[in-house]
């Protein structure tokens, strides 16, 4: 009987950590990248947000935007799925106006957004106006002192990423970072586009998507989304490209998370030298 009671106390424990309390839970990780490099100068410090899904404003969000000041980043990157449907644009923009408005933001789509039916024209409109751009197949020169990152914003999976599209006009930089949702692109990418990233040599991608699988049994993730492919969480060095895989912030489908914390994700880049 007693054996019994334990299992049955310890299942509902188990059941309330992974639709209570592991959810509303969050950590920030933290990486140093291109140590190598440290001599030059200070760290350029940014900021990864992923998969927020956020249902509502609430007091975790507002946790979440102080926590991000204060690291004092100097780019905040939107990686997609910031909401899943469009009655929670204002929740959203409520959460944008709490960051500190001078630090600079990119953000690129997510497959949410797509289903959801954000109009992107509003959804531009209301990252400009918190000083964030939204990158589409699109890509941006940040200066910071000396020093520039060319920062590409690739369109998700579920529409049309075009690397080929995103990068014309720019010539390759010394210190280059790609951004897509799904992490699953890395391994679709065409000839062109191999021969893009030979030419253009990025350092980085940034992706979110698979939650860390949401449900994770010592590392093992048995059900991820579609467009995650053979990635679950943190750091891919195998490729062409390194790639980082956040486990974001929200939850979608099942309220639930387990093994999977959620994440802000902290990078200290020390940039190559121009």
């Amino acid at each position: 009987m007693f054996i019994i009671l334990a299992i049955a106390v310890s299942f509902c424990l188990l059941i309330l950590y992974a639709f209570v309390i592991e959810p509303n839970r969050f950590v920030i990780a933290r990486y140093q990248i291109e140590r190598q490099f440290a001599p030059h100068k200070n760290s350029f410090k940014m900021v990864q947000i992923s998969d927020l899904h956020l249902k509502q404003f609430n007091s975790r969000a507002q946790h979440i935007a102080e926590q991000v000041n204060k690291l004092n980043p100097n780019v905040v990157l939107f990686t997609g799925d910031s909401i899943d449907k469009v009655e929670q644009l204002d929740g959203f923009e409520r959460f944008l106006s709490l960051l500190h408005k001078q630090t600079a933001k990119y953000a690129i789509m997510g497959n949410w957004e797509y289903w959801a039916g954000v109009d992107l024209k509003r959804l531009t409109e209301i990252y400009a106006t918190y000083n964030c751009r939204l990158l589409v197949n699109e890509s941006v020169i940040h200066n910071y002192g000396k020093d520039s990152i060319l920062i590409t914003g690739l369109d998700d999976l579920v529409s049309q990423p075009d690397l080929i599209k995103s990068l014309e006009g720019f010539p390759p930089q010394p210190n280059h970072l790609l951004l897509a949702h799904s992490p699953a692109y890395r391994d679709s990418l065409s000839d062109n586009e191999l021969a893009k990233i030979t030419q253009y040599k990025p350092q980085y991608m940034l992706s979110g998507h698979t939650h860390g699988g949401q449900l994770s049994l010592f590392g093992f993730a048995p059900i991820r989304p579609n467009g995650s492919g053979r990635y679950v969480s943190g750091w891919y060095r195998d490729g062409a490209i390194a790639l980082y895989v956040s486990r974001g912030l929200g939850v979608s489908v099942l309220p639930l998370r387990m093994g999977a914390v959620p994440e802000i994700t902290y990078f200290e880049w020390f940039l190559n030298p121009a």
